[in-house]
């Protein structure tokens, strides 16, 4: 197992991951301990082995254009990639941010700060009038309050403030009411345990990762990189609109919220690749695309019985347009989806069209 070096003016010491919970008196999380749609936790083995496979090696630098939780961009930081991780969610990037670019931050201090949180009393605050009761049992809102405006009050610099963040987001996914994701909750209270904040586990080094916060058709082209990898949405269902709480909580800017939902306006927060622009914007992220292969990660999930849920690009599309950027290949892989209730039923595969550049 890789040994990881902290640093600090009271002590230096080399300690396994395995080691770090009891060491800072925390349990830890990793980009998988979360509840995401669309997450890639399952298909992380066959997709490293796609990538070994084509490259014959690890490639020196990986563009995870639409990152979401971010474990496929941490799985190839952690084989020793340089990653740029990119994502329209500003609490994704965060989250990034404080998996990859550990180096900027203290893990001595953020485990301060947690010890100082746990002990906070509560707060009727932003998350207990607007989400307590709902998404939240209202004793874990006023906790949840409490530790978000700790953070806020502080004069934290950028790195610290984000891992605090990140460990906010994560401790309230745990005791979220819902199945999730933010599109609904349970009607009655189910979830009685108590938030509990973690730390982060730190992937690689710490150095030379980028983290965006953009559309990534707007910054696609500024990066020349060995592969570009590829999972935007597949439906209609935006993501804004199913991770509207956690991003609120990410922004604090405390805006008004609307209809059962409790949703805030995420007007600035949709994706092109929801709606009827999909097949352009795909187009158009392929023409700007610098790589030696673009690798697509698409889900087939068959005829949904809402509509909602069915494909927007073709394969037909798919294929046409990575095909005339370059050799194509596709992989298809069978598993078990992570989706609401019985969705999960449907026929359903991953498939990898692979690009290889100009061949």
């Amino acid at each position: 197992m890789e040994k990881l070096e902290f640093e600090s003016e009271r002590l230096k010491v080399v300690i396994t991951p395995d080691q770090l919970s009891p060491f800072w008196g925390f349990q830890t999380f990793s980009p998988g301990n979360r509840r995401y749609l669309g997450s890639k936790s399952k298909l992380l083995p066959s997709i490293e082995r796609v990538i070994l496979k084509r490259l014959g090696r690890v490639p020196t630098s990986f563009f995870d254009a639409f990152a979401g939780s971010g474990v496929v961009g941490a799985r190839l930081a952690e084989m020793g990639s340089r990653v740029i991780m990119n994502d329209l969610l500003l609490h994704n990037c965060l989250a990034h941010q404080t998996f990859l670019q550990h180096s900027a931050y203290s893990l001595e201090a953020l485990a301060e700060h947690l010890r100082l949180m746990e002990n906070l009393p509560p707060v009727n605050g932003y998350i207990f009038k607007n989400f307590g009761g709902n998404y939240f049992s209202e004793a874990n809102a006023m906790r949840l309050d409490a530790w978000r405006e700790y953070i806020s009050e502080c004069n934290l610099d950028a790195a610290t403030s984000a891992a605090l963040i990140t460990c906010v987001i994560y401790a309230a996914d745990k005791i979220a009411q819902t199945v999730g994701h933010y599109d609904a909750f349970f009607t009655s209270n189910r979830v009685f345990r108590q938030a509990e904040l973690r730390i982060p586990l730190p992937i690689g080094d710490g150095l030379g990762h980028v983290i965006l916060n953009a559309d990534a058709n707007e910054i696609v082209g500024d990066y020349e990189v060995e592969v570009l990898y590829l999972d935007p949405p597949y439906n209609s269902r935006q993501y804004s609109d199913n991770y509207h709480l956690p991003e609120n909580i990410a922004r604090w800017g405390k805006p008004p919220v609307q209809g059962v939902s409790r949703k805030m306006d995420r007007s600035g927060l949709k994706s092109q690749y929801s709606g009827r622009d999909a097949e352009a914007a795909f187009e158009d992220l392929l023409s700007k695309a610098r790589a030696e292969f673009v690798i697509l990660s698409y889900s087939n999930t068959g005829i949904s019985r809402v509509s909602r849920s069915n494909n927007i690009l073709s394969d037909g599309f798919i294929s046409a347009a990575m095909a005339r950027k370059g050799r194509l290949t596709v992989e298809e892989i069978q598993f078990r989806e992570f989706s609401v209730g019985r969705t999960s039923a449907r026929p359903h595969s991953e498939r990898l069209f692979i690009c290889e550049v100009g061949k």
